[in-house]
């Protein structure tokens, strides 16, 4: 069901679900509407076992790491990212439960294995956020070539061209030059697409 106010501004506020709508508000402020999809829920057993797991891992967070363990995971959540130790220990106890899951082939075993209070859990990195981390690194490292080479250079004398031919240079807000390469600045100077910084 939908909730409908009257912003402040006198505008309609609305969140929830309406008809086949979900209406949102995302983490700037913006309206966010998207089509009503059912979530999927087969029921299977590997479902089963890991919404377990996961219960396990906060009941133990609770009772266990949280009391003795807390500074340990407060400080890996710095270290990795996560926005606080209980996230971090979630994160690596079903990475443990995953891998050993893997390993032994039964869910049954895996999970009797996480949940075996006896065996300290330390930090382990999730697969996906390694993943999500080298594929980061990979674009960074493709942009920064492309960003070197004589492409991307002529595109930026272009397009510097383009905004000087049309008398847009000068009538940029605040002064605000677009932003250039350093290496790349004393060829624009050259070029006079830039004002000479020897100039000031």
């Amino acid at each position: 069901m939908a909730i409908i106010l009257e912003g402040p501004d006198g505008a309609p506020v609305i969140w929830g679900k309406l008809g086949d709508y979900v209406f949102q508000r995302t983490k700037t402020g913006k309206l966010s509407i998207r089509r009503y999809k059912k979530p999927s829920n087969p029921g299977t057993l590997a479902q089963q076992s890991n919404r377990l797991a996961m219960r396990e891992g906060i009941s133990r967070w609770g009772d266990q790491e949280k009391l003795s363990n807390k500074a340990y995971w407060d400080k890996i959540a710095g270290d990795f990212g996560f926005r606080d130790g209980y996230r971090a220990f979630l994160s690596s106890y079903m990475t443990l439960y995953h891998l050993k899951r893997k390993e032994l082939g039964d869910d049954a075993l895996a999970l009797s294995f996480v949940t075996d209070r006896g065996k300290p859990i330390s930090h382990l990195a999730s697969p996906l956020k390694k993943a999500r981390a080298e594929g980061s690194e990979r674009l960074i490292s493709s942009v920064l070539r492309y960003k070197s080479g004589q492409e991307y250079y002529k595109l930026l004398r272009d397009s510097h061209l383009y905004l000087k031919l049309r008398g847009w240079w000068n009538s940029l807000p605040y002064n605000i030059l677009p932003q250039a390469d350093p290496y790349l600045t004393p060829k624009l100077e050259g070029l006079g697409l830039l004002p000479s910084s020897s100039a000031g």
